[in-house]
C-alpha cells in the first residue's frame, strides 16, 4: 500500500510539471537502462578482445626498424669471440653448400625472382627482420622446380631435393597420385577447353556427389582460394542475418582480405570485426550479450601449427610448444563444443574455417 501511494504521489507530481519536464523525467529511467546496457556491452567487449592487433598496430608506427650488420650478426647474444668465429665459419660452409647446389639456370632465375613482391613477402616471414640482410646475402633459398619423381622435386638444372613440406600439407597423397588425377581430369575436359565462365561440364555432377558424401553437407560451393571461400561465407551470413559484426579469435588466419586483418599492414581500421581472446569464457559471454549484432563467428577448429590449442598470437603462429599434440589435452575440443553450444543458443552462425577434419580424418568432419 505504501509503495502504491508513493507511485500515485509521483504521478501527481509529474502531472503538475510542464509537459517537457514531465516527459524527460518519465524517459530518464529508460535512458539510464539503455546506457547501462551499452556500457556493459562496451566493457565486456574490451575485456574479451585480444589486445594483440591494436597494440601491434600502434607499435608498428613507433618502434624503429633495426637490422644487424654482419659484424654484429654472430654475437647478438653476447657470445665470446671464439664462439662467434665458429658460427661465422659454419655460415660460410653452409653458404658455399647452397651455392654449389645452385645450377646456372637456377641462379639466373633466382636473380630475377628478387624483383617479385610475393617472393620478398614470403622471405620476410621466414627470418626475423633484424637478421634478414645477412641471411639473404649468405643463403639463396629459391628452388625453381619443373618436375617431380616420388617424394622428390627436380629443379631446372636437374638437381633433386626431398620435399618434406608437401605444399604445407596440401600434397598429402604425393606427386604421383596428383599427376594421375591431373592427367585423367584433362582427358575428360580437353574437348571443352578453358570454358570456365559458361556452360558446365558433366564432370561436375561426379564431383558434387563425392564432395557432399564426404563432407556430409547438403550443398557445396566452389572457390579459387580459402580467402575467397571465407569472404563468401561471411557475406552469406551477413545477408541472411541482417547483421554486420563478425567475431574471430586471436591467432586464427581467415585470409588476406582486410576485413579479418586488424593488425599491422591493414590500411583501414576494422570496425565490423571483433578479434577475441581464444579459449576465454569472456568471449562466450560477449557472443551472448551481442548476439543481435553478430552475423557469424569464425574459428579455426584445428590449428595446423598448434594442434589442439590456439596459436601464441596473431603475429607468432608457432612457438616451442608446437610439438605438443591434442592427445595429451582435450582442452581445445571442449572449447569448440562449448562454443558450438553458445552459438546455437544465441542463434549465431558458427563458421569452421579449415579443410583437415572434414576431408582427412573422418567423413562429415
Amino acid at each position: 500500500a505504501a509503495a502504491i501511494g508513493a507511485r500515485i504521489r509521483m504521478l501527481s507530481q509529474l502531472h503538475s510539471l510542464p509537459m517537457g519536464q514531465a516527459a524527460a523525467l518519465a524517459a530518464a529511467p529508460v535512458l539510464l537502462l539503455l546506457f547501462a546496457r551499452w556500457a556493459r556491452s562496451k566493457w565486456l567487449t574490451l575485456r574479451a578482445s585480444s589486445p594483440t592487433p591494436v597494440v601491434a598496430r600502434l607499435m608498428a608506427g613507433i618502434v624503429s626498424t633495426h637490422k644487424y650488420s654482419e659484424k654484429d650478426f654472430f654475437g647478438v647474444d653476447g657470445a665470446p669471440e671464439s664462439i662467434q668465429a665458429k658460427r661465422r665459419a659454419g655460415m660460410e660452409r653452409l653458404s658455399k653448400a647452397f651455392e654449389a647446389a645452385e645450377g646456372p639456370k637456377a641462379k639466373e632465375y633466382n636473380d630475377k625472382l628478387r624483383g617479385l613482391s610475393d617472393i620478398r613477402f614470403t622471405d620476410t616471414n621466414r627470418v626475423p627482420h633484424q637478421f634478414q640482410p645477412v641471411v639473404r646475402a649468405k643463403l639463396r633459398l629459391g628452388f625453381i622446380a619443373e618436375a617431380s619423381k616420388g617424394p622428390y622435386i627436380i629443379d631446372v638444372d636437374g638437381n633433386k631435393a626431398l620435399d618434406i613440406s608437401g605444399s604445407y600439407g596440401v600434397n598429402v597423397h604425393g606427386y604421383t597420385f596428383y599427376k594421375k588425377c591431373m592427367s585423367e581430369g584433362l582427358s575428360r575436359v580437353e574437348e571443352l577447353g578453358p570454358n570456365v565462365l559458361g556452360p558446365l561440364h558433366p564432370a561436375i555432377f561426379d564431383v558434387l556427389k563425392h564432395l557432399t558424401a564426404v563432407s556430409g553437407q547438403d550443398e557445396v560451393s566452389f572457390h579459387m582460394s580459402g580467402t575467397e571461400a571465407v569472404m563468401c561465407a561471411v557475406r552469406l551470413c551477413r545477408f541472411n542475418t541482417k547483421r554486420k559484426l563478425i567475431v574471430q579469435f586471436a591467432g586464427a588466419y581467415h585470409g588476406w582480405w582486410d576485413g579479418v586483418q586488424p593488425g599491422p599492414g591493414n590500411e583501414r581500421l576494422v570496425h565490423d570485426t571483433l578479434t577475441l581472446k581464444d579459449l576465454s569464457p569472456l568471449a562466450l559471454k560477449l557472443i551472448k550479450a551481442r548476439r543481435h549484432e553478430i552475423a557469424a563467428v569464425l574459428v579455426s577448429p584445428l590449428q595446423g601449427l598448434n594442434p589442439g590449442s590456439a596459436p601464441p598470437s596473431d603475429l607468432v603462429l608457432m612457438d616451442s610448444k608446437v610439438r605438443k599434440t591434442a592427445d595429451r589435452d582435450n582442452t581445445y575440443r571442449t572449447w569448440l563444443q562449448t562454443l558450438r553450444a553458445t552459438c546455437s543458443e544465441a542463434e549465431v552462425p558458427l563458421v569452421f574455417d579449415e579443410v583437415y577434419t572434414g576431408f582427412r580424418m573422418e567423413p562429415g568432419g
